[in-house]
């Protein structure tokens, strides 16, 4: 639901948002933001760790997000905001302030964590940050894990910032998304791993077909979740 008339989100939103506050913003980095949001309306809601969120960012825009935590018992949840600067889910996570609301949608999706995997291996980009790092958190233990987020020069302890127990690799200028990526998967192999691709759509397409045609992972262990994908908004 990446748009709506903004008379028919005024129409619904009353019905079906849950209403919360903002209690805290940390600024992890200069575009990257963690945001707590508090609310009765959490309190009890089922959520798995990899579903996502729905936010109203304009009259008439939506955008998703992936809780970093969600706690049902004291009505809280955090998101890791990456401000991309491109669009308004950009400028309304920028303008967020304590004391300020929000109305939450969800949450939905069915990215989860394979529980029956002897081994983890998380592919994706400073989109998920938030989202590998509630995933992880999930898994059983003990745990056999490996993998990377790509970001750009300059960025690479975003990951510690936030605490996310992957390898970051860099994306060089010029070099295609994804393609730091593929150069780390043909260098790190974790046999009978179930591997979650997510972030760029055109990394997750060239990562997948690496996974299953030069790794020989089996299509089941393939899970994906694309949050954006260039010339395009509101995935």
């Amino acid at each position: 639901m990446p748009e709506m008339p903004a008379v028919l989100a005024n129409t619904l939103m009353p019905w079906f948002a849950k209403p919360s506050h903002i209690t805290r913003v940390e600024t992890l980095a200069p575009r990257l933001r963690r945001v707590r949001f508090e609310g009765e309306s959490l309190r009890g809601v089922v959520h798995e760790p990899g579903q996502e969120v729905e936010f109203r960012v304009s009259e008439t825009a939506f955008r998703h997000y992936t809780p970093s935590m969600m706690d049902p018992v004291t009505g809280a949840m955090e998101v890791v905001f990456f401000l991309h600067g491109q669009g308004p889910g950009s400028a309304w996570a920028s303008a967020l302030q304590p004391g300020d609301t929000a109305d939450i949608l969800g949450p939905g999706g069915r990215l989860g964590v394979d529980e029956e995997a002897p081994a983890h291996v998380f592919l994706g980009d400073e989109t998920c940050l938030g989202l590998f790092q509630a995933m992880i958190r999930a898994l059983p233990s003990p745990l056999r894990l490996l993998g990377a987020i790509e970001v750009e020069p300059g960025a690479e302890d975003w990951l510690e910032r936030v605490g996310v127990p992957l390898t970051a690799v860099t994306r060089e200028h010029g070099q295609p998304r994804g393609e730091a990526l593929r150069a780390w998967l043909g260098r790190n192999v974790l046999p009978g791993a179930t591997c979650y691709l997510a972030g760029h759509a055109g990394s997750i397409v060239t990562l997948r077909q690496e996974l299953l045609e030069r790794h020989g992972v089996s299509r089941r262990s393939v899970r994906s979740k694309a949050y954006w994908a260039d010339g395009k908004r509101g995935l």
